[in-house]
């Protein structure tokens, strides 16, 4: 593992398995006070009325909040409230004749599209099976997920069984289609170079980008040519004072948990370089508002290459 990465722990981990998504659940729903109404009413509305041919609703549409969502996904809270959740709701459904086939519906408003954007990726394990739901959506095994505006749905069953698998997918695609919201501004996308970019590794991290406490709004994806990997990211702060700032920080980190390598200019930037103990190498540098990065990259060389890459086909908007 990279030591400057792993320096300092990961507040959440960036890839789950689909069958650990929603960690343990709670057995019964909450009471629902009149805060927890106001904040959930859209989206217990959107899973009313959903129930699949063949199949029974088993209890009305639970609502939690940011506040309680712990007393339904124990362990998976602290990640959607990373991503400024602001309301849960779940309904399950199973089979008439056979109870012990179901598919349970988890839908979270993110409050902003970016946030739903951002925990949608962070959740999605790379060579999952894209499907035309919502804004964005994969298959992972037997369960589905998207994300429709500010919204974000998992759909997770009891298995493989064709019944349940053609119910949950139909299901998935009208309540994609009743949630109404606007597409996330992903800005990340924009100035990502899209050259070699494995596009199904693309994450948005609020906070604690890379393990970093001090990284925050920030896009990383995985690109691969030839024989070259690596992992790019960019980070945009507030004004380049700010940028400055987290440099900074990110110099005497580096400082701190790596070697430092001999710096270079790359597209008139000044580029830092660390070597890790298992001999990858990090890169970083600001461009104007922007802190721009390369990390565990094989050998000073291509950390250069990798970094070139990146500034050369870096696309910052005004």
């Amino acid at each position: 593992m990279n030591r400057l990465l792993a320096a300092i722990p990961f507040v959440f981990p960036f890839v789950v398995a689909a069958q650990d998504s929603v960690g343990r659940v709670k057995d019964g729903p909450p009471r629902i006070t009149p805060e927890m109404k106001a904040k959930t009413e859209t989206i217990a509305q959107a899973l009313e009325g959903l129930t699949p041919e063949g199949f029974v609703k088993k209890g009305p549409v639970e609502r939690y909040t940011e506040a309680n969502l712990y007393e339904k996904i124990d362990g998976r809270s602290e990640l959607f409230q990373a991503y400024d959740v602001s309301g849960m709701t779940f309904v399950t459904f199973s089979k008439a004749d056979d109870p012990a086939k179901f598919i349970d519906v988890f839908l979270y408003d993110m409050t902003t599209s970016l946030g739903a954007f951002g925990v949608y990726s962070v959740e999605r394990p790379p060579g999952s099976k894209t499907i035309a739901t919502g804004d964005d959506g994969h298959r992972t095994g037997a369960d589905l997920f998207f994300r429709k505006g500010r919204y974000y749905a998992t759909v997770l069953t009891s298995g493989p069984d064709e019944v349940v698998q053609k119910a949950a997918s139909a299901l998935a695609d009208t309540l994609a289609h009743r949630l109404k919201g606007e597409g996330a501004e992903l800005w990340g996308l924009a100035m990502l170079p899209a050259t070699n970019r494995m596009d199904d590794t693309v994450q948005y991290l609020m906070v604690d980008a890379l393990g970093l406490d001090f990284l925050t709004n920030a896009f990383k994806a995985q690109y691969r040519d030839g024989d070259l990997a690596f992992t790019a990211f960019v980070a945009r702060c507030k004004s380049t004072a700010s940028a400055a700032e987290v440099l900074a920080k990110y110099k005497a980190h580096l400082e701190e948990f790596g070697d430092m390598a001999e710096p270079a200019r790359i597209e008139g930037a000044s580029v830092m370089f660390a070597e890790a103990s298992d001999g990858g190498f990090d890169g970083v540098c600001q461009v104007g508002d922007v802190i721009a990065g390369v990390t565990a990259v094989k050998g000073r060389d291509a950390a250069v290459k990798a970094m070139t890459f990146l500034l050369k086909g870096l696309r910052i908007s005004k």
